[in-house]
Formats: C-alpha cells, structure tokens, sequence
C-alpha cells in the first residue's frame, strides 16, 4: 500500500497514475506495485474488455497525460532497447514535448525578481522587449529584445514553477522505480532506480541555464576553427540561473528547404557541413550538442551553420570514441568480424564471448540495413538494433552511446529533409577513415604505449617514498639480525622480487606485458620485505 509518510499531494498524484494505468490496460502493474491495490483491482475488473492491449500505445498516452517530466522521460527511455521491447521504444520516441507558453505578466514578474530593476523604462533591464515569445519548451521559453545600448538579444526564462514540478515529479519516479524493481524481481536487471537517477541527472542540469551559459561558451571555443560554424554569444553580465540572455541571430531554420533554395542555399552541401559538424562535435572534441532538432539548428545569410540551445550535452571519452570510430569504419566495410573484435579490445563484450556467434549477430543486424538504397542507410538504426543484443551476450549498456544515438536519428532526419537521396555518413566516411587512421593507427598506439609507461613509472617513483613510510612506522628494521633462516630467505626473496621488477618495468617499451608482471612481482616483493 502508500507509504503513510507520503504527503497529500503525492499521495493525489500517485492516485491519478493508478487510475490511469488501470484505464489504460495496466491494472496488473499497479496492483503488483501496491499502489491503491483495491481500487486498480476493481477498475482492472471493470475496464478489462475495452482496453487496447498494444502495450507501446497505451504507455505512450498514460506519459502525455502526466505532463512535461513524464514525456521527457519517456523520450529518454525510447532510447533504450536494451531495457524496452523495440515496438515500445518506437512507440515512445512520438512522444512531443509540447506546452503552452507561460504568459507575459509571468515572464515580466520573473525577469524583474532576477534582475531586481523595471522591465522597461529609463531605469529597466531592456530598451525594448517584445511580450509575444519566439519559441516555448516545457522548461523555457525565449523572447526577443533589446539591451538599453541597442543591442538585439534573445531572452530564455525558465517557468517560474518548473523546478518544484520537477522535483515532485521526479520524487514519484524515484518511488515508483524503486517500487517496480521490489516487486517485480525478475525485472531486476533493468536496474529501475538507477534508470530514474541517470534520468534526474540530466533533466536537473536544463534547470540551470548558467550551466547551458557555459556549455554555449566551450561550443564556441571547440569550434573556433571549424569553418562555416556559429554560435551566439552569451551576455554573461545579463545571465542568471533563471535567465539566459545571448546575441539575437537571424537565419532561417534548417528544416526550411523551399526558404533555403529560395536564399540561394546549396542542400547538398548543408548536408555535408552538418554531418561534418556532427562529427568533428562527436569524435574530435568528444562535446557534442545532444539537442540538434531543426528548431535549433539556423543557416544564416552568408551560410554559416548557427546552433543554439545548449541544455542537453553528450561527452564521449577517448576510448568511447576510439570504439565507436572503429566499430563505425568496420560497419561501413561490412567488416564484422573486425566490428567484433573492436567490441572485445574496447571491453564492451564479456573475454568469453563466442566470437563467432557475435559476429554472426552483428551481420543479422547491418546486412538488412546496408542492403538498402545509399539514401535510406541509418547508423542510427544500426546503433539502435546494437543495443537491443546487449542482454544476449551480456554487454554493458554505454549511457553515452544512447545519447548520441539519439541525436543521430535526429541529425539523419534533419538531412532526409533537406536532402532525401543523400546519405551524410557516407559522406562523412572519408573523415571518419581519417581519424581512425590518425587515432588508432600505429601512430596512435605507440603514443597510448608512451602514456601508460608514463603512469606506470609515475606510480613506481613513489614506490620508494611508500615504502620508506612503512618503513618508519614498524618498530623494527625490516634488514635487522634475523632469528631464523626462515626470515633471511623471505627478505632475499623479498629483495629479489624487487630488484626484478623493477628491471621488468623498466622493459615495458620493448615488451607490454612486462609493465603488469613487474608491477605484480614488485608488489610481492614488497610485501615480503614488511612482513614481520
């Protein structure tokens, strides 16, 4: 049943989505989670023979019903195969995060509590600011406007009440997580808590819009030297946690094809330039905007490629990105056994794992999508059918990865509207050859063999410092008299495993396998050396 310590508004809350799972076919999950079991129990009773029994549907039309937070979690969870069947994930990815913007004398009253002045007036924040807003978002909205100097700005303010409905929302996430993982235990390798708390995380961090400040500043940094490329600046002075204000810019949006043609734009091109975008944001920097939908992506008059808001952000790591490039350029060569294999180096496959068997799951998944027309080839198809294997053979989901597949749906739609028969991975092939080459060619390698011989040596310098401590702390010293032949055969052993470890450390450039032996014997050595 309800925790008693649950507050009246949660407990109210919690009774809509009983009566909502139950009204859309999903008595059984609220009377196995103990959520107002009686009454989920009669309405399952009552309501049984009209409900639609298409799971996917049903779970997409509960989350619209239960507002913004849920949405955006179900879009978050339409990436994820690995936990959700593929006909539900598909069904939630037409999940629109779509609200009505808040009104004017709302946005004024926010704006003036920030900024503690007038909106307008000789004294006020803006010389002009216009009511209606540009665009609207369930956390945000932005509105043109003009800085007491003349200068044209967008003004992005959050919903005065969206952190508490946030917070709320995502307290009942937490609850019914942890629900969900306590009674239904054969699911509970879907790790719902966890799922929840990666969730949290990411939606909290768009409720700080300095935070996006500075994620718009690196942007322009990373891409300084990326022709073609534009992002607006921040007016930092102007720029609070509520409220994000940055230079206005003009351009049309990219999902405008007829306004683009009629501008004198080439299609084609854009297309090139955005997957070279997207790659250079992805594989170069490893910071890649997670949020590319038309709406934020503009092309100006003289071509450049414009970006704005920068709430959500993907990182990749190097070894993720060596990973993805290698697996990606040995997909493109229909290579699978090399794309297994990259899989094992990475250590996103099990050491045990039937090679063979995988290989033959990685060809089940590419063959049917490389087999079509060059236009309608999706990586991101690929990446999705990818995850949905990874209970089969064990493989640990990769939560960056589904964020950049995500945005790789998106960026493939953007280019199919712009450019249909084109295919931009196919065009950003020659670039991902090249980094690959660059990154994990024998160039590569040997400067990744310099960096570890560099930790392992680090490590060994102060091995003597840690051992001289040990050393000072025990009350006696470790080469006194020995009373035994025992303990004289334990130090010359002790002293041996040292001295040969240390001359296996130094070796490790001419042979790898030296550096983890030495270090082991080393350790050994050691040890012996400080045992009374």
């Amino acid at each position: 049943m309800l925790h008693p310590r649950a507050g009246f508004r949660q407990g109210w809350r919690l009774l809509v989505i009983t009566h909502l799972l139950t009204s859309h076919g999903m008595g059984t999950l609220a009377v196995r989670m103990h959520l107002f079991s009686p009454y989920a129990w009669l309405m399952r009773i009552f309501l049984r023979s009209e409900v639609s029994r298409d799971f996917g549907v049903q779970l997409r039309l509960v989350l619209e019903r239960l507002g913004p937070t849920f949405i955006k979690f179900g879009q978050m969870m339409s990436t994820r195969v690995d936990l959700l069947p593929l006909d539900v994930a598909l069904e939630l990815k037409k999940l629109q995060d779509s609200v009505p913007p808040e009104d004017f004398i709302t946005v004024r009253g926010v704006l003036e509590r920030v900024f503690k002045k007038p909106l307008l007036g000789k004294a006020g924040v803006f010389k002009a600011f216009d009511e209606t807003p540009v665009a609207a978002a369930s956390i945000a909205q932005v509105h043109f406007a003009e800085l007491p100097d003349g200068q044209p700005v967008a003004v992005k303010v959050r919903r005065p009440s969206i952190r508490k409905t946030i917070e709320a929302d995502l307290a009942l996430l937490k609850l019914l997580a942890n629900l969900f993982d306590r009674y239904f235990p054969e699911y509970q390798r879907l790790k719902a808590p966890c799922v929840v708390a990666e969730f949290a995380s990411t939606i909290t961090g768009e409720l700080n819009l300095r935070a996006e400040a500075a994620h718009a500043s690196r942007f322009a940094k990373n891409l300084s030297d990326v022709e073609g490329v534009y992002i607006p600046t921040v007016i930092w002075n102007y720029t609070y946690t509520e409220v994000l204000i940055t230079e206005r810019i003009a351009g049309i949006s990219i999902d405008e094809k007829e306004a683009l043609v009629a501008a004198g734009h080439d299609c084609i091109n854009l297309c090139k330039r955005a997957a070279s975008l997207f790659f250079h944001m992805a594989f170069v920097d490893g910071y890649f905007h997670a949020d590319m939908h038309p709406g934020n992506i503009f092309v100006a008059e003289n071509g450049d490629i414009i970006l704005v808001d920068f709430g959500i952000v993907g990182r990749l790591d190097l070894k993720s990105r060596r990973y993805l490039g290698g697996m990606l350029l040995a997909f493109l060569k229909r290579d699978y056994q090399r794309a297994a294999l990259v899989h094992l180096e990475a250590g996103y496959v099990p050491a045990g794992t039937d090679m063979s068997a995988f290989e033959d799951a990685l060809s089940e998944i590419a063959e049917p999508i490389f087999n079509r027309p060059l236009a309608d080839i999706s990586l991101a198809e690929l990446l999705f059918s990818m995850f949905a294997v990874t209970e089969r053979f064990q493989m640990e989901t990769q939560p960056q990865l589904l964020l950049l597949q995500k945005t790789m749906v998106v960026i493939e739609g953007v280019a199919y509207e712009l450019a249909d028969q084109a295919n931009i991975w196919e065009m950003a092939r020659p670039l991902v050859t090249e980094w690959v080459a660059k990154n994990l060619g024998p160039a590569a390698r040997l400067q990744q063999g310099a960096d570890d011989i560099r930790s392992g040596l680090e490590g060994w310098l102060t091995l003597p410092t840690q051992i001289e401590q040990a050393l000072a702390g025990r009350e006696s010293n470790v080469f006194a008299p020995v009373s035994s032949a025992s303990s004289l055969w334990q130090r010359l052993v002790g002293i041996m495993c040292v001295a040969g470890g240390s001359v296996m450390i130094m070796q490790y450039a001419i042979e790898p396998w030296h550096l983890p032996i030495g270090v082991l014997t080393t350790i050994i050595g050691t040890s012996l050396l400080l045992r009374r």
